[in-house]
């Protein structure tokens, strides 16, 4: 999925591409191969990615890595100039511009997902004087406005890393995660048609009631009510279409022990009823 840019510039014609736009900002899920540097023009609104969740007012400076799901909240009135990169060729790219573990940990996911800084932050002078600068060379291109670009984006990338704001994950420790994950997943795999509990899944698995949600919350940008209910209405509407049971049997072959409640979470994940499913 592409980045939505209103009045964008044309891609920079080097090994990545950058282009500078606005954005185009809704309540919808966003989710693009770019990273993003983004700059609060004017208004204000609220971001929620991954497990964090932040306000943006004017004159705020933000980056997202790329291939990260976001959404934008309350941005009545907020215009946001953007500045995209695109690391589809991480090699290439590494060639001219920065190193290959940093274009790998932001590729693959094993770092920080989202920087903000604002006004009067050790980093915010620089990195808001280097965005204005690529954006006016991306615009205007001048001769030789590819080296400006270049030391710039270095400039911007590097106060990210070296003051912290974004930083390379663990991936041993991210790996251990995903093990706990999978024994937490094949367990409830096993048992969701049986009403199981988090505490039952933590006492199974010999991880805690708090770790359990955490993996969930982390790792899936889901919880664990969710993933367990997700598992149940799509292993119901499976039996629907698939064999003549009454409903009321089926609600119960699926974990749930009230045919209300049932009916209820069906129909909002599905958007029918039970029934009208089976019928459609």
């Amino acid at each position: 999925m592409g980045l939505e840019l209103m009045h964008s510039t044309s891609a920079s014609n080097s090994v990545f591409r950058v282009v500078c736009g606005e954005m185009v900002l809704s309540e919808k899920q966003n989710l693009h191969n770019e990273a993003v540097f983004g700059f609060v023009r004017s208004g204000s609104l609220g971001i929620s990615i991954d497990d964090q969740h932040a306000v943006l007012s004017e004159n705020d400076l933000y980056f997202i890595s790329p291939n990260r799901k976001y959404r934008f909240r309350d941005h009545k009135d907020a215009v946001v100039d953007v500045i995209s990169l695109n690391f589809s060729n991480a090699t290439a790219v590494s060639q001219d511009y920065i190193p290959q573990s940093i274009i790998r940990a932001l590729v693959n996911g094993n770092c920080s997902s989202f920087a903000k800084v604002s006004p009067g932050e050790s980093s915010y002078s620089f990195i808001s004087s280097a965005f204005a600068d690529v954006r006016e060379a991306e615009i205007e291109k001048p001769e030789y406005f590819q080296l400006n670009v270049y030391s710039k984006m270095y400039g911007m990338f590097y106060e990210l890393f070296s003051n912290k704001y974004i930083k390379i994950l663990d991936v041993e420790m991210r790996s251990k995660k995903y093990r706990a994950l999978l024994r937490v997943t094949h367990y409830i795999d096993e048992h969701y048609s049986e009403g199981v509990s988090l505490e039952e899944v933590a006492e199974a698995t010999g991880i805690s009631r708090y770790y359990v949600s955490h993996l969930f919350k982390e790792l899936m940008d889901n919880t664990f009510v969710g993933y367990v209910n997700e598992l149940r209405l799509n292993h119901a509407a499976m039996l629907l279409v698939t064999t003549d049971s009454p409903i009321i049997e089926i609600a119960s072959k699926s974990g749930f022990n009230n045919l209300s409640n049932f009916n209820r979470a069906f129909k909002m994940y599905f958007g029918k009823t039970p029934s009208s499913y089976r019928k459609s």
